[in-house]
């Protein structure tokens, strides 16, 4: 039990990580916006975008299995699989798998009014639940939490909530399909081609989509059957450094029955419904001395914070967890 706690709770401090460090990049002093769009927008190219939206929102109902990789050190490694369920009005249910799991460890259900997000395997753990009364409480319930998140129609996002709770990362937002718009849509500048490939026996015209002048990309490889993906890949870029994911689709269902039992669920009598501690609990008083602490610089070097010691120091932490 110690183990796969430990295990779970790797990965979300792993996953953390990697959004703090591209953060960092983000309001590093030297970080300018000065960089020009990588190619060209193709409106042919773009047609195809636009027709793989349009495919995610006509069904009725659509199904897909995935798989998810993180690249690191030059290598891909897998990080997640999962199986996802949507239908309209505003369905949906999500069940991901770590490697080495054989039963799901997160799961997402949308029963039309409200995602109910909980743990199988246990809830991974955060600092703070390593002490005091949160312990106490994560001890007697890491396996019988449970979230519950409004979510009105065209107005949620699970790609929100399965990254920011379960630790899935998902390259586009599977709520596109319930009528959402994400808000990188405004920013995308440029569509290309990438030619033609056959991904998972299904030839597929390869799209290159730009966001927010190449600082973020999406690669799409869509099935001519369908126009939805086979391939994903997304980009994340600061200066000379990339952060990279990758996912796959497969055994995609467009307009099969799913039955609404799919989407139905409700606490067992003895869970409780867990969420963050209130900010007042955490805050230091007037004129306590900060705890110290020290981050990678983007030069290379360190930075800490006794070093800015009389100074006013503006911490900008931006979507960290």
């Amino acid at each position: 039990m110690k183990i796969r706690i430990d295990m779970r709770a790797k990965w979300m401090t792993a996953w953390l990580a990697v959004v703090i460090v591209l953060c960092s990049f983000r309001v590093w002093p030297q970080q300018t916006n000065a960089v020009e769009a990588a190619f060209q927008d193709e409106p042919a190219a773009h047609q195809l975008y636009r027709e793989m939206i349009e495919a995610m929102r006509k069904p009725t109902t659509l199904s897909w299995s995935g798989e998810t990789w993180w690249k690191n050190e030059g290598r891909f490694v897998p990080t997640a699989t999962y199986r996802i369920w949507l239908k309209k009005p505003n369905y949906a249910r999500v069940e991901m798998t770590r490697p080495g799991q054989k039963e799901p460890c997160g799961m997402l259900v949308g029963d039309g009014d409200y995602f109910w997000i909980y743990w199988p395997q246990g809830k991974f753990r955060y600092g703070w639940e390593k002490s005091g009364k949160h312990a106490e409480e994560y001890e007697k319930y890491q396996r019988r939490f449970f979230m519950k998140i409004r979510t009105p129609v065209g107005r949620h996002s699970i790609w929100h909530e399965v990254f920011g709770n379960l630790g899935l990362m998902m390259v586009l937002d599977a709520s596109t399909f319930h009528g959402y718009t994400d808000s990188l849509q405004g920013y995308i500048d440029g569509v290309r081609s990438l030619g033609t490939n056959t991904v998972g026996g299904q030839l597929c015209d390869g799209i290159e989509v730009s966001i927010m002048k190449h600082q973020r990309s999406w690669e799409l490889w869509l099935a001519r059957k369908d126009r939805l993906p086979r391939k994903l890949e997304l980009v994340l870029r600061v200066f000379d450094k990339e952060a990279v994911w990758e996912e796959s689709w497969s055994d995609v269902a467009v307009d099969a029955a799913i039955s609404n039992d799919r989407f139905a669920w409700s606490p067992p009598k003895d869970w409780k419904e867990w969420k963050m501690p209130d900010i007042e609990e955490s805050l230091l008083k007037p004129g306590t001395t900060a705890p110290d602490f020290e981050l990678a610089a983007l030069n290379g070097g360190k930075l800490k914070l006794s070093s800015f010691r009389g100074q006013i120091v503006w911490l900008n932490k931006w979507r960290c967890g």
